[in-house]
């Protein structure tokens, strides 16, 4: 049978507010021989804290909702890991949800969330969601509890947000390949579902403009982030004989070079592919894909930090864009 806290104080021979201070690492005149009494008989008794009473008191369930798009992105289940890491440290628990990057489901799971007595959230919206800007909006607005945008915004200042800067990392994938000596750079990217696509694009047109590469509609392939998308694409990019691509996400040069190598085509000798988020998996495959990176741990890290300050309504700027990195031939 499960100890309560009143048969735990009654071995300690303390008061059930004495054992509570010991157990929440809360600042008091206990003396230290006391407090290693009670740990210890703690321990020795497996005493569980009932966390549903502690919430009616406190008024906190020291748990965080993070809901995000596509588990089985690598780089959502790797950003994933990353916050429950550092929520750790502050003691707070995770609630995982996946929208399967549909906005029907971003409404339905924030609200399931809410309803479970989160403190906070985290939120990377579906790519859907840009098409219903005023309603998330109208939505983010009516939440009672404090949260953070991460990875993707709704494209203004009104939420607190962390994210990469995406044209930029745009910029970078397509100078290398200009640099390199490139002149037919084809895109597959999601630039019409997608405001984190959109700005790739923006970066990659942007290169081209600074070298006076003409944009070539033709060789912009819309993707849709995932591996299939890159792998359906192959053939549209080998019969506009393009000599080098610039994919959105890794996922999307994954299913390109997969395609590619079934059709003997061989990636860079004959196709140069840079792709994006600079996924681990690449590495341990062996595969030497050169990537823009996105530093999940910093980002994950930044945006619990971002909304921990706003749990204790602390003032703080609310948007913070990351800068991402290019470093083609090296593997983290």
């Amino acid at each position: 049978m499960k100890m309560t806290i009143k048969e735990l104080a009654k071995l300690a021979n303390a008061s059930t507010t004495t054992v509570s201070l010991v157990l929440n690492n809360k600042p008091s005149r206990i003396s230290e021989a006391k407090k290693k009494e009670i740990k210890a008989l703690a321990l020795k008794h497996n005493y569980q804290p009932n966390f549903v009473a502690r919430n009616l008191v406190t008024k906190s369930s020291m748990t965080i909702g993070l809901l995000i798009p596509d588990i089985e992105n690598l780089f959502f289940s790797a950003l994933a890991k990353k916050i429950e890491n550092e929520l750790r440290k502050s003691g707070y628990s995770l609630i995982l949800v996946n929208s399967d990057d549909n906005y029907k489901n971003d409404i339905k799971l924030i609200n399931n969330l809410i309803s479970r007595g989160v403190d906070g959230l985290l939120i990377t919206i579906s790519n859907d969601s840009i098409e219903h800007k005023e309603l998330y909006g109208k939505l983010l607005k009516s939440i009672q509890v404090p949260y953070v945008m991460v990875d993707r915004t709704l494209g203004d200042d009104k939420q607190p947000q962390v994210y990469f800067d995406n044209q930029l990392g745009g910029y970078l994938a397509t100078k290398y390949l200009i640099d390199k000596g490139y002149k037919k750079i084809g895109c597959i990217i999601a630039k019409d579902t997608s405001l984190n696509g959109f700005y790739r694009y923006k970066g990659y047109a942007k290169a081209l403009s600074e070298t006076n590469i003409a944009l070539d509609k033709k060789i912009i392939f819309e993707g849709n982030f995932r591996f299939n998308s890159g792998y359906m694409l192959a053939e549209e990019v080998v019969k506009n004989k393009c000599d080098a691509i610039f994919a959105g996400n890794d996922l999307m040069a994954y299913g390109l070079i997969r395609k590619l190598s079934e059709m003997h085509i061989h990636v860079p000798d004959d196709l140069e592919v840079v792709g994006y988020d600079k996924l681990e998996f690449s590495s341990m495959l062996g595969l030497n894909l050169p990537s823009v990176e996105q530093n999940v741990k910093e980002l994950g890290i930044r945006a619990v930090q971002l909304l921990i300050k706003l749990l204790k309504k602390e003032k703080t700027s609310t948007k913070i864009v990351l800068n991402p990195l290019f470093e083609p031939n090296t593997f983290k």
